[in-house]
């Protein structure tokens, strides 16, 4: 009998934690070299000033004055704009605003949204239930976090990836059943609410048709919560957050779909590219209605379907929001791999390749700054999503290929 008890390590070994502070030294380095080197961290520093503004000045940090501080600090991001978030937004950056060198608060920042994106990475896999046979949880964390959309979306310090990572966190908790949690999750996610806002619609409707309704009652009285504490600091936010908004699309003329289709065909582009957007969000919300009551199964590929849709419908998506692609990518493949066990594996593979290493070919020769997107990206990727999805639509709804 052993009088110490059995000991537990709970998966932690030596090598696990010096290959984790190995890691961290590696990613701190890269970091400060970044940050000395390059114009980065427009996002990011429209946060960190609107927090300063707020809680040590007592100011409006919706202030068209913290526009032209971005706009004249940042003046060659033609990507840049104010602070447009909701106020609560600016909770995850408080205890940032308090360093008073931008440059440090930067670096630190960008260790926390690569953590943020590896975390996601964790719980897509677990919340899409995707096996180790389909790929390597490594190494789609590797290509998660080296793709270039992610390097460009963490040195801009963009707050989508943390709104990103509480979605997958409340989608996981579903699927665990922890229906409370999930919808604090969602509340939270809605940070970055243009990337969020319509995978959240479809969530909150699914469950109300699923009997599943304590999601979308903690969902609302945490986000209730939220807007009343941001109301403590500023009591007319909203109307500020509203005009912002209306500036932003007015005067800064953000990329979307139909401005990316105007580009290459000037006359007729524009409506063309509405025209599109509109039969797609109508397909959209087609599948929502149709599969409001379906399985969890079902679940899943319409929620990829919205995350791949947004860059297509009309919503605001900067070249560097598409790692966001990442995420229902490993679903579809995980599918193919499912129904063609061996073809599978050498075509997801291509898959992964193409949209690792495309972009870097595409970008690199051409911007060394991260400044601009190239608008081939934007649409061949998600167009490519979209037929993947459509291609297994069948095999995955009508449950002809089961996860393991």
């Amino acid at each position: 009998m052993n009088p110490y008890g059995t000991r537990r390590n709970y998966g932690i070994s030596v090598n696990l934690i010096i290959g984790l502070i190995l890691l961290l030294a590696l990613l701190i380095g890269i970091n400060i070299y970044a940050v000395r080197n390059l114009e980065i961290g427009a996002s990011f520093y429209s946060y960190w000033l609107s927090s300063r503004i707020l809680f040590a000045q007592g100011g409006n940090p919706y202030a068209p004055e913290l526009f032209d501080q971005v706009l004249n600090t940042y003046p060659n991001d033609p990507t840049v704009s104010g602070f447009t978030l909701p106020l609560f937004s600016v909770i995850p950056v408080v205890l940032f605003s308090f360093i008073n060198r931008f440059e440090i608060a930067m670096v630190l920042w960008m260790i926390v949204l690569e953590a943020a994106l590896i975390f996601a990475g964790i719980k897509a896999l677990s919340a899409f239930r995707i096996n180790k046979t389909t790929i390597s949880p490594p190494f789609f964390y590797g290509l998660l976090l080296l793709s270039y959309p992610a390097v460009r979306a963490v040195m801009d310090g963009d707050m989508g990836i943390l709104s990103l990572m509480f979605l997958f966190v409340a989608l996981d908790a579903m699927r665990m059943g922890e229906d409370e949690f999930a919808g604090i999750m969602l509340a939270f996610a809605t940070m970055k609410f243009s990337l969020t806002t319509l995978p959240i619609l479809w969530i909150l409707l699914w469950s109300l048709f699923n009997y599943r309704r304590t999601v979308i009652a903690w969902f609302g009285m945490v986000l209730v919560l939220l807007i009343l504490i941001a109301t403590l600091f500023m009591t007319n936010w909203i109307i500020e957050f509203v005009r912002a908004v209306i500036y932003y699309y007015k005067y800064l003329n953000p990329i979307y779909f139909s401005v990316l289709i105007e580009n290459w065909q000037p006359e007729l582009g524009g409506r063309i590219g509405w025209a599109i957007s509109g039969i797609l969000t109508l397909i959209m919300f087609i599948e929502w209605f149709i599969n409001r009551r379906g399985s969890i199964i079902a679940f899943e590929w319409v929620t990829a379907l919205t995350l791949t849709l947004l860059f297509l419908i009309g919503v605001p998506a900067l070249g560097k929001n598409l790692y966001l692609l990442w995420f229902p990518l490993i679903f579809m493949l995980d599918k193919i791999n499912l129904r063609w066990i061996s073809f599978g594996k050498w075509f997801n593979l291509v898959v992964l390749l193409l949209f690792f290493v495309l972009p870097w070919i595409i970008h690199l020769p051409i911007q060394t700054n991260f400044s601009y997107p190239i608008d081939v990206t934007n649409i061949i990727f998600p167009s490519i999503g979209v037929l993947l999805l459509y291609w297994n639509r069948w095999w995955t709804i009508r449950s002809v290929v089961q996860p393991y």
